[in-house]
């Protein structure tokens, strides 16, 4: 009886909460799937069945609903420019949303990206800002060129004839994940060294995005994933080898810099961990602070790069157009292809220029849709006043493909950046958030594909994989 009476209770109880969300929630107005409106879980079904398919999904949506849709009880998603800058630029009375933010903080609970508090934020971000200044940038690209011209070496060495083939995917990550550390901790995690580009920490970061919603909607795997014994782990769940070993990379070089602070002094180049050891005005961070933002770092650092580096090289190999007017104006000023050519004088190439914007406008950092929670004082976005509480976001790759700035948004046209006055394309190019590493990227990819395309005479081959 007692059994009975509690089923017709919860059933009850949910019944209720299904008709408020579809009828009397302040968001009921707004267009979307059913489902959507009643549970959060709506989404799961495509990032854990559909593999990560959710993006897709709003586009779809969009097309049927319009420029807002209701994806969640709580939560909207746009598609108009104006909204995008209103929720991430413009929008200083949003915070980030802890339910999508907080099951990240199960691998990196005290780095920047998952910090919601907005005071907090600040203050980590004023440490980390000056490190990816344009001076400080330019006072790495000796040891970027110098990485650069590591790489050229194994791929002439290796991978010189037409019958052998090599992953640029792989090698570019390679590349960037051996910058990035270089850059934390004046020591390189020598990625490039290893055959086939295979290293434990490359795959560790590879497995660690590939089950990224797995760890989102169940982060209890995470969580004992970190604080079970290393061989239970790797007898329960192998793929973690990779990050194991990243962890224990980290703890090393980090643990050794903490006991010996002094030997950044003997470094040639500035690191983010000069800063980060002794923050002016603030407390030291934590070792525990500083292995999660190297994590944050080296993930972010080596994947956004080395995407934007492969994307530019299949499209420069699959239209020999570009390909031949990128390689003429780069042996115009590049007479000298053995001589390494300066990160300011690449920059003022002005095809090449149009090349990497367009290839940043192809390859977003983040093409998740990064929620925000609407504030009681947050003003209309989009020309909409937003009932406070509600979760909101917009996802880049609907910024980069919007037809009313970027006429044709599916064709791959450097073209498009050679007109007289681009101020509102750039506005709307936000392949990284608009976040501070940009400049460091910047650099990279002048200098990363710069390199390639004068130096290498590569060509595509598509497989079955491909």
């Amino acid at each position: 009886m007692y059994y009975l009476l509690f089923l017709y209770s919860a059933f009850s109880s949910l019944f209720v909460l299904a008709v408020y969300r579809l009828f009397f929630h302040p968001l009921c107005k707004y267009p979307g799937p059913a489902l959507a409106a009643l549970t959060d879980w709506y989404g799961a079904y495509y990032h854990l069945v559909k593999g990560g398919g959710l993006v897709t999904k709003y586009e779809q949506l969009h097309k049927l609903h319009g420029p807002v849709i209701r994806v969640g009880p709580n939560t909207l998603h746009f598609n108009d420019r104006k909204s995008y800058h209103d929720i991430y630029t413009y929008g200083s009375t949003l915070v980030k949303d802890r339910s999508f933010y907080d099951p990240f903080g199960v691998h990196f609970r005290k780095a920047s990206f998952i910090f919601c508090d907005p005071e907090v934020a600040k203050q980590r971000r004023s440490l980390l800002q000056p490190l990816f200044s344009r001076r400080a940038v330019i006072s790495l690209e000796y040891t970027i060129q110098q990485k650069i011209d590591k790489l050229l070496a194994v791929l002439a060495n290796k991978y010189n004839s037409s019958s052998t083939t090599v992953s640029m995917a792989l090698a570019y990550r390679a590349l960037s994940t051996d910058i990035i550390t270089s850059y934390c901790f004046a020591e390189s995690a020598n990625i490039l060294d290893s055959p086939d580009f295979s290293h434990p920490i490359l795959l560790g970061i590879q497995q660690t995005v590939k089950k990224i919603w797995l760890q989102v909607y169940f982060p209890f795997f995470v969580t004992f994933a970190l604080n079970a014994p290393p061989k239970l782990i790797l007898w329960l769940l192998p793929e973690f080898e990779g990050y194991l070993t990243m962890k224990a990379s980290f703890e090393h070089q980090i643990g050794g810099l903490i006991e010996n602070p002094d030997t950044l002094s003997t470094v040639e180049h500035e690191t983010v961990f000069h800063h980060l050891l002794e923050p002016k005005g603030q407390e030291p961070l934590s070792k525990a602070s500083l292995m999660d933002e190297a994590f944050i770092l080296v993930g972010a650092g080596g994947d956004t790069v080395g995407n934007a580096c492969t994307v530019g090289t299949f499209y420069a190999l699959k239209y020999p157009s570009i390909h031949q007017r990128l390689k003429k104006e780069l042996e115009e000023v590049w007479v000298d292809k053995d001589r390494p050519i300066s990160y300011t004088a690449l920059e003022k190439l002005p095809y090449l220029t149009a090349f990497i914007k367009e290839v940043l406008r192809f390859s977003i950092g983040i093409m998740h849709p990064l929620p925000r929670v609407v504030g009681p004082t947050t003003p209309e976005i989009g020309g909409l006043k937003i009932p406070p509480g509600t979760i909101v976001s917009m996802g880049a790759k609907f910024l980069h493909t919007n037809p009313d700035v970027f006429s044709d948004p599916d064709t791959f046209d450097p073209d498009r950046w050679l007109v007289e006055d681009t101020s509102q394309l750039m506005l709307d190019l936000a392949p990284f958030c608009k976040g501070p590493r940009i400049c460091l990227a910047w650099c990279e990819l002048y200098l990363i594909l710069g390199n390639i395309l004068r130096r290498l005479d590569l060509k595509l081959v598509i497989t079955e994989d491909t």
